[in-house]
């Protein structure tokens, strides 16, 4: 299995989302404590391409999978999350 890079895994499993998930993954993002902080008008009605390069500016490319998995866990995605490890380590 080829490795993506994380940008690209990031687009494919917000694209996979389904449009509740999707909704919950972004108010998840703007509701962290933790620093960098997301600020609502980078996340507001932007797709899922956006969203995933809001996340690699803001993040790097291996804090955004970290917190992109971590948001995942938090609003019941867990598969979603395994698959997202997988396909930006290449992982089976």
């Amino acid at each position: 299995m080829s490795r993506k890079t994380i940008r690209t895994a990031l687009a494919d499993m917000l694209a996979d989302l389904t449009a509740q998930d999707f909704e919950k993954f972004r108010h998840q993002l703007l509701d962290r404590r933790e620093e960098p902080r997301v600020r609502r008008i980078r996340v507001e009605g932007k797709s899922y391409l956006e969203i995933a390069d809001v996340l690699v500016s803001t993040f790097t490319e291996p804090g955004a999978l970290q917190v992109a998995v971590d948001i995942l866990r938090q609003i019941d995605c867990n598969d979603a999350a395994v698959s997202l490890v997988r396909e930006a380590t290449g992982g089976n």
